[in-house]
């Protein structure tokens, strides 16, 4: 499959043996997140409950190439909107997601435009941490956003401690 909204292809993701590690000076700080969605009101909205929640880098690719960009990088939270793909095909919101999946160690949400229980079931299915039928907002992105520092912090914590990250993950 190729995701050619972003010029990248979904089999160099899963074939590069560094997803999920370090990628030679391109790692995002602590407390990273990155949000996928075409909707410029939803990237305005989620950088400011980052802020608040006090994240130490929110990216918000607006264009194929700072999506590119981001790809390259950790993060310790990803949120894939397939409602508003940013892009031009679903799919490629898809493959984002699957490819964000197989990261250890990112929090992975999934949002799409209502309640659709195959869609949920496949974002279950892919590992997601939660999936939103429709974006939220307020005090819930805030709640969601904090929620995900707290667990991103704890994770950091044990692998400070020479605790396994996917141990760390899987709560053992």
């Amino acid at each position: 499959m190729m995701v050619s909204a972003v010029g990248i292809s979904i089999d160099g993701i899963r074939s590069n043996p560094f997803a999920g590690a370090s990628r030679g000076g391109a790692v995002a700080s602590p407390a990273s997140c990155l949000v996928v969605t075409g909707d410029a009101s939803l990237r305005g909205r989620v950088r400011s409950v980052a802020d608040i929640t006090e994240w130490a880098v929110c990216d918000a690719p607006a264009t194929a190439d700072e999506l590119r960009a981001a790809v390259d990088r950790d993060y310790d939270f990803v949120i894939v909107d397939i409602a508003s793909p940013c892009g031009d095909r679903v799919t490629d919101s898809v493959a984002l997601a699957e490819a964000f999946s197989a990261r250890p160690g990112t929090l992975l949400v999934v949002c799409s435009s209502g309640e659709s229980v195959e869609e949920e079931l496949w974002a279950r299915q892919l590992g997601a941490w939660a999936y939103l039928p429709g974006m939220s907002t307020g005090d819930s992105l805030v709640s969601l956003f904090r929620d995900a520092g707290r667990l991103s912090a704890r994770w950091m914590a044990r692998a400070g401690a020479g605790v396994n990250r996917m141990r760390a993950v899987a709560g053992v």
